[in-house]
């Protein structure tokens, strides 16, 4: 039912670069004493790029879909995503009080690693 690049383990290889990038991220910041809020971040990031192959492989599954369907399920899915990075981000500034910096660095980092991903499986 679930993909298996949703797992962090099995995921490494279609997001090697975003793993590596968001560890490189997450270290640097640790030596300066924001390593959990660059984790949060990171986590953050890696969440989002979990969603998007949930909702990629929904997507794959539904092949007899119409174009209205299809559509609708891509505009449904950048939605949720977008929303939920929106109120982590927004919990990790506010409720948990993490550094701005750290947190949106490495969830900025980890994005372009998912881009640079995604460029590289193309």
């Amino acid at each position: 039912m679930w993909p298996e690049s949703l797992f962090i383990g099995v995921k490494s290889v279609n997001s090697l670069i975003q793993s590596s990038l968001l560890l490189v991220a997450v270290l640097a910041f640790f030596s300066q004493g924001y390593g959990l809020d660059a984790l949060y971040g990171a986590m953050v990031s890696a969440t989002n790029t979990c969603m998007y192959e949930y909702f990629m492989h929904a997507q794959k599954t539904a092949l007899n879909a119409s174009a209205h369907k299809s559509i609708g399920m891509a505009l449904k899915s950048s939605a949720i995503r977008v929303l939920f990075v929106t109120v982590l981000t927004l919990i990790g500034l506010g409720l948990i009080k993490l550094d701005p910096s750290a947190l949106v660095a490495s969830l900025v980092v980890g994005q372009v690693g998912f881009i640079l991903d995604r460029i590289r499986q193309k």
